[in-house]
């Protein structure tokens, strides 16, 4: 149970240092980092720990879904900037201020956002994998379900894995599984706000024109 217990450390953890402007880091993951590398950490520990589930005794596997409530509560104490902190740093870069330390900051709070969210996506896949289903638990679907439209702010801002399903007209699951490959963050799409996912709809429609097939799904354009 060494890999269980390790990953779910690891989903509770939630250590912030900002040293004086000049060491960032979340969880011993640096801004510099990205959560990219805490993706791919908590990923490995996920996968290890999946392999200890068949193994686990009826009562080992009750003692988890305790422990997993547990720490969902954690998660939603963890003291983290909120979406208002990211939206007011995030105005008054656009509003020309160009101060270094400032876009860093916004940096390090998008990153933090990030990474809390990988937390309680985590947390809520181990949840399901072990037989245990969270309220909070991530909304997934099959390729065949249909998704309804929603409708897309004033903003031009894509709220959500669902706004993005809807958007791209596929399933919530393909919208998730495209959500966890990264390609829209590396185009500067795909961005965390709190623990909720935006995306730039004018810069994704632009990408679906350039590249129609990136996605590998047929996507409105």
């Amino acid at each position: 149970m060494e890999a269980i217990k390790a990953l779910l450390n690891e989903l509770r953890r939630c250590e912030i240092i900002n040293d004086y402007k000049v060491n960032f880091s979340y969880n011993d993951i640096t801004l510099e980092e990205t959560s990219m590398a805490f993706q791919k950490r908590l990923h490995r520990l996920y996968e290890d720990a999946l392999l200890e589930i068949p193994f686990l005794s009826t009562e080992a596997k009750e003692g988890f879904v305790n422990i997993i409530d547990r720490y969902a509560e954690s998660q939603r104490l963890f003291d983290v900037p909120d979406e208002t902190i990211l939206v007011s740093m995030n105005r008054e870069i656009e509003a020309g201020n160009t101060n270094k330390s400032l876009r860093q900051e916004r940096d390090f709070v998008k990153m933090i956002c990030d990474c809390v969210s990988l937390q309680k996506y985590y947390l809520n896949e181990f949840a399901a994998a072990i037989g245990y289903t969270s309220t909070e638990q991530v909304v997934t679907a099959t390729d065949e379900t249909p998704v309804e439209e929603t409708s897309i702010g004033n903003d031009n801002i894509i709220s959500g894995v669902r706004g993005l399903a809807a958007r791209l007209s596929c399933s919530i699951g393909t919208a998730q599984k495209i959500v966890n490959c990264g390609i829209l963050k590396q185009r500067g799409i795909q961005y965390m706000v709190a623990d909720n996912w935006k995306f730039d709809n004018k810069k994704l429609t632009k990408l679906l024109q350039e590249e129609p097939e990136i996605l590998g799904l047929r996507t409105k354009k």
